[in-house]
């Protein structure tokens, strides 16, 4: 079904791909609508037929009897629509995907990213968690600084994650951290001078 985007009044299917501009029933705005013509056969008709080839048209090399879409750019395999990926304009099989995951060919193709967010936290937290490393802290907390503010921006890990957190509790406990070893060095300069 279809509806007008002003109103939501139901648009009859009659005027459909005429390439002019109809009324609606309702408020009487101008659409113009563009349908596969799939879209507005009966459903039922369109999921039996989805399967069939139609004439003598290529079938999908994984899927014989669906019709193929198109082919694989970098094997020439004939693929249906369900096994066509997309990547950066071109089109490639799951094989051809599989094969470039483990010769590690395709470029956009990414296992695993190194996770800058978790290295901070660690940095910052390592001398806090393993209190008799405390004295480690000099060298951590400045460096979890520097990876937190240097890769704010950076890419985050493939899957959702709160990554600004992680750098603000990674910036937050380095600051403490030198500001510790800054009030421990006041006291020990000040009291060998007095």
């Amino acid at each position: 079904m279809i509806y007008c985007p002003k109103c939501n009044a139901l648009i009859q299917t009659a005027g459909l791909n005429s390439g002019s501009f109809l009324p609606c029933p309702v408020c009487q705005t101008q659409n113009q609508t563009w349908l596969f013509p799939e879209a507005v056969n009966d459903t039922e008709a369109v999921r039996e037929s989805e399967n069939l080839m139609i004439r003598d048209d290529a079938g999908c090399f994984y899927h014989p009897t669906k019709q193929a879409v198109i082919a694989c750019d970098a094997c020439g395999r004939f693929l249906c629509a369900l096994c066509d990926v997309e990547m950066d304009g071109e089109h490639i099989c799951f094989s051809c995907m599989s094969a470039g995951k483990e010769k590690k060919t395709i470029k956009n193709l990414e296992n695993s990213r190194f996770l800058y967010d978790a290295l901070a936290v660690r940095l910052a937290l390592f001398p806090v968690v393993l209190f008799p490393f405390w004295f480690f802290s000099l060298i951590t907390a400045p460096a979890g600084l520097y990876i937190s503010i240097r890769h704010w921006n950076s890419m985050s890990s493939i899957v959702p994650r709160r990554k600004k957190l992680r750098f603000v509790v990674a910036i937050l406990v380095s600051a403490m951290q030198i500001a510790a070893w800054g009030v421990l060095v006041y006291f020990f300069v000040s009291n060998k001078w007095d």
